[in-house]
């Protein structure tokens, strides 16, 4: 890693972590809310939902920018930058894998009624 790469390597580890995250508070914070969601309806689960989504979409982007931001020092770094473009694809492939599994929860909070649960 380039001195000058040095500071890029937490946009690495917050675009890995991030998608995760997101998921964690969302399935976390629904099943915290079902209860109340049974005696009053109200839009939280969906606002929640599509805001973690964009968390996670947000890490995708942030391992995306690191991976182009660091593509002429790859050529330049004698051990090639190779762990830290696995990470950012990585931190890419998971923030979308977990996007997509925060909108499904939200597809089935849309079907299911919240006082089956």
């Amino acid at each position: 890693m380039n001195p000058s790469s040095a500071y890029k390597t937490p946009l690495y580890w917050l675009g890995v972590a991030l998608g995760p995250a997101a998921w964690a508070v969302n399935l976390q914070t629904i099943y915290a809310i079902t209860p109340h969601a049974c005696a009053r309806p109200t839009p939280a689960t969906i606002i929640l939902s599509i805001v973690m989504a964009l968390i996670a979409i947000s890490g995708t982007l942030i391992s995306l920018g690191a991976i182009r931001g660091d593509a002429p020092e790859e050529w330049t770094e004698a051990q090639g930058g190779r762990v830290q473009n696995f990470m950012a694809w990585l931190g890419v492939g998971s923030g979308i894998i977990f996007a997509l599994v925060i909108l499904n929860q939200l597809a089935a909070a849309l079907m299911i009624s919240p006082c089956l649960r």
